[in-house]
Order: structure tokens, then C-alpha cells, then sequence
């Protein structure tokens, strides 16, 4: 298994509402993609901000602590999979203060927060 698989997998167990998301997943693709299905846990996190926050905000810290200590691939499939699929503010802006601060700093490098919501 890669350290991409490693990371879905690990997520599925943490947070097991993905659990059917994984699966259908599998069904369509035949396979784990996981930058694609990064994709769909940003989708349902922008969905599930304005009645679970608390949740999104458990993902969001998980996958802060995952990309500081995981090697570049890892990062790379956080950073593209799931900061990048986040909708841009003003839209994007409750699920982008859910973010740590080495993923804000990716969102920053992709132009997603209005330049005056920079963090210092």
C-alpha cells in the first residue's frame, strides 16, 4: 500500500462517515484514486460546514497534523485533493478559518482567501 492509500485509509477509520464514501467511490473507479476522492471529502466537507462545523473542523485539524509530518507525496495529495478543491472565498471563507496553519498556508499560495483574510 502507498502512503496515499495510508492516508484514506487512516482517515476512513478516524472519521467512518467516509466509510460509504470510500466505497462508492470504489464501485465508479474500480479503484482508490486518492486525489479524486480527496476531492469528494472537500465536497462534503463545503456541504457539511453550516450544520456540522465541529466535524469539519475535526477533519481539518486531522489533516493539518497528517501534512506536517508526512513525506512530500502525502503532502502533495492534502494540498491538491483536498485544500484545492475548496471553494474560493467568499464561499470557501468558513471552511478555509477551519484550516491550520500550514494548510491555510497552502490555500494562500492558491489564491483561495481574499488577500485581507491573510494570517500573520
Amino acid at each position: 500500500m502507498t502512503s496515499s492509500e495510508d492516508l484514506i485509509h487512516d482517515m476512513v477509520r478516524e472519521f467512518p462517515e467516509f466509510l460509504p464514501v470510500l466505497a462508492e467511490h470504489i464501485d465508479d473507479h474500480d479503484e482508490l484514486l486518492p486525489y479524486l476522492l480527496l476531492g469528494e471529502v472537500a465536497r462534503w466537507a463545503h456541504d457539511a460546514v453550516s450544520h456540522d462545523a465541529g466535524r469539519v473542523a475535526e477533519l481539518s485539524t486531522w489533516l493539518e497534523r497528517r501534512f506536517d509530518r508526512a513525506d512530500e507525496v502525502v503532502q502533495n495529495l492534502i494540498a491538491v485533493g483536498y485544500v484545492e478543491m475548496l471553494p474560493p472565498a467568499p464561499e470557501g471563507s468558513p471552511l478555509l478559518a477551519l484550516l491550520g496553519p500550514s494548510l491555510y498556508k497552502e490555500a494562500e499560495a492558491m489564491n483561495l482567501p481574499h488577500p485581507w483574510e491573510t494570517r500573520s
